[in-house]
C-alpha cells in the first residue's frame, strides 16, 4: 500500500470496506494505488465496529469505545448480527435500526477517506460474507446503508473471494486449486470452499456459525474470572446487583470483558501472562494452556464446521490445495494447533489475518479487468441494444448516457449490479444515438432483452 501523496491517480477512487462485526476497515483505491484509511482517533488499521448515541449525534469507532462506560445504555457493538432482521434498538433516548447504525460507521469511513486522499468518493466495494445469498436481504440492506452514507455506486464482493487476493506466505495460487477459507472473526465464524480461477473465483459452498467468534471466547473467559475472581468483585457486584440492566451492572461487564480481552491478545505472543484487573486486586494469572482449554469446545465446532462443509460439498480432504485461516480470532496459537492436528490439511498464512479481507478487495479490484457487455444490435434503422448480461439478469442501476446524446463505440450505456454484487458496464459495440429508453433504472433486466432504442 503506497500512502497518500500530492500525485493523486486520475482514476476513479474506490473507497473498498470490509464491513465486520466487530472491526471494519477501509482503504481507497484508485488505478493501481492504495491508501489505507486508519482510525481517526488511534491510528489502527482497523475501527471498532461501534456506535454512541450522545443525544444529539451518532459516535463511531473509538469515540464510541470510549464513552461506552459512561451511558452504557447508549453504546452499541456487533449491530452487524441484528442485520437480518433489522429490529430498532433503544440507545440513550432514541431508536435505531442495525441498518442506521452500518450508514453511520460507513458515513465515518467515507468522510475520513475523503479528507485523506483531497477528493469526493462516490463508489464502494463492501465485502460481505458468502452467507449473504443473492435473495438475502441483508444484501440489499447493506447497499442501501453505503448509498446512504453518500456511496452513490456500490459493489458487493463475497468475504473468500476476496481473501484469496490476499497476501500469502509462498507461493500464489493458481487456477485449478481448492481452497478452505477458514474466517473466524470477532463475532462469527465462516467457512468458504473456493475454486481459484484465471480471472474469476468462485464459492462452491459456505457455512456460518454466527454464535462463534473471538468475542465469543472473550465472554468464556470474562465468565472465569466473575468465577474465579469473587473476592475482590465482590464489593462491586453487589453494588451492581440491582438489575441486568442497571448502568453500573452493564460498567462492570464491559470492564471484565476488555479486561479478558486484554489478557487473550497478551497470550497471543507469550506463553503465561499475569495482568491486574484492579489496582488493588490480586494478579490475574492466565496461560496458553489455559485459553486453549477454555475455547476447546467453541474451536472443535469451528473444525465441524468445515468437514461438514467438505463432506456437503463433495470435496475430498485430499483435494484441498491449502487452508487459508484468516480474521482476528485466529492470532490465538491454539488455533493454528488445531487446524493442523484435527484437518490435516496444509496452512497458508497472511501477514496480517484481520486484514486479510479488505486487502485482498483491494487487490481484486483493479486486477477484475473490465466487465463491460457490449450491445447487440440489428441493421434496421431503429437499433434495439440488447446485452449478453453475464448469468442471465441484473438490476438496471443507471443509464449513464440521455436520449438524444450520441456515443462512440465501446462507450459505456448503462450500469447494472448482477446478483452476486458484481458492476458491470453495457457498452455500444457500433457509434450512435440513443433514441428512447425501454428499461427504467430500478428494473429486473434480462440477457438479450431489448433495453433501449438508438439511431445509427
Amino acid at each position: 500500500m503506497s500512502g497518500m501523496s500530492e500525485s493523486r491517480p486520475r482514476d476513479t477512487p474506490v473507497l473498498v470496506v470490509d464491513f465486520g462485526t466487530t472491526a471494519s476497515a477501509a482503504i481507497v483505491v484508485a488505478g493501481e494505488e492504495a491508501w489505507p484509511v486508519p482510525e481517526p482517533v488511534t491510528g489502527a488499521a482497523s475501527w471498532p465496529s461501534a456506535v454512541f448515541w450522545d443525544g444529539q449525534q451518532m459516535l463511531v469507532g473509538t469515540l464510541a469505545e470510549r464513552r461506552k462506560r459512561s451511558e452504557p445504555e447508549s453504546f452499541a457493538a456487533e449491530f452487524k448480527r441484528g442485520l437480518a432482521a433489522d429490529s430498532s434498538v433503544v440507545l440513550g433516548r432514541r431508536r435505531f435500526r442495525p441498518v442506521e447504525q452500518v450508514v453511520a460507521l460507513l458515513t465515518a469511513l467515507r468522510s475520513e477517506a475523503e479528507r485523506l486522499y483531497g477528493a469526493p468518493i462516490g463508489r464502494a466495494l463492501i465485502t460481505v460474507p458468502a452467507a449473504y445469498a443473492p435473495t438475502d436481504p441483508r444484501r440489499a440492506r447493506m447497499i442501501a446503508a453505503a448509498e446512504a452514507a453518500g456511496l452513490d455506486t456500490v459493489e458487493l464482493l463475497p468475504e473468500p473471494v476476496a481473501t484469496a487476493f490476499a497476501p500469502l506466505a509462498g507461493p500464489p495460487l493458481v487456477p485449478g486449486d481448492l481452497v478452505l477459507v477458514y474466517d473466524l472473526g470477532g463475532g462469527t465464524f465462516d467457512a468458504a470452499i473456493l475454486s481459484i480461477g484465471e480471472r474469476w473465483h468462485e464459492v462452491l459452498g459456505h457455512a456460518t456459525l454466527d454464535d462463534c467468534g473471538g468475542r465469543d471466547v472473550d465472554a468464556l473467559l470474562a465468565g472465569r474470572i466473575h468465577a474465579e475472581g469473587q473476592a475482590w468483585l465482590a464489593p462491586l457486584l453487589s453494588s451492581a446487583a440491582a438489575s441486568p440492566s442497571d448502568p453500573a451492572t452493564l460498567r462492570l461487564g464491559m470492564a471484565v470483558t476488555d479486561f479478558a480481552q486484554r489478557l487473550k491478545h497478551q497470550l497471543s505472543t507469550a506463553p503465561v501472562v499475569e495482568d491486574f484487573f484492579l489496582p488493588n486486586a490480586p494478579a490475574y494469572r492466565l496461560t496458553q494452556a489455559d485459553l486453549r482449554a477454555l475455547a476447546a469446545p467453541l474451536l472443535g465446532r469451528t473444525v465441524t464446521c468445515c468437514t461438514d462443509l467438505l463432506a456437503r460439498t463433495g470435496v475430498q480432504p485430499h483435494q484441498v490445495t491449502a487452508v487459508v485461516p484468516v480474521g482476528g480470532g485466529v492470532r490465538m496459537p491454539t488455533v493454528a494447533e488445531l487446524l493442523q492436528q484435527s484437518l490435516r490439511l496444509p496452512v497458508r498464512t497472511v501477514e496480517d489475518p484481520d486484514l486479510a479481507t479488505v486487502r485482498g478487495a483491494a487487490r481484486w479490484l483493479p486486477h477484475s479487468g473490465p466487465r463491460r457487455v457490449p450491445a447487440a444490435t440489428s441493421p434496421e434503422p431503429s437499433i434495439p441494444l440488447a446485452f449478453a448480461i453475464p448469468g442471465g439478469s441484473a438490476h438496471l442501476l443507471r443509464w449513464l448516457i440521455a436520449p438524444g446524446q450520441a456515443y462512440v463505440a465501446g462507450v459505456p450505456l448503462a450500469r447494472v449490479r448482477l446478483p452476486t454484487g458484481a458492476l458491470w458496464d453495457l457498452t455500444a459495440r457500433v457509434p450512435g444515438t440513443l433514441d428512447r429508453l425501454l428499461a427504467a433504472p430500478g428494473a429486473e433486466v434480462t440477457a438479450h432483452e431489448w433495453l433501449a432504442l438508438a439511431r445509427p
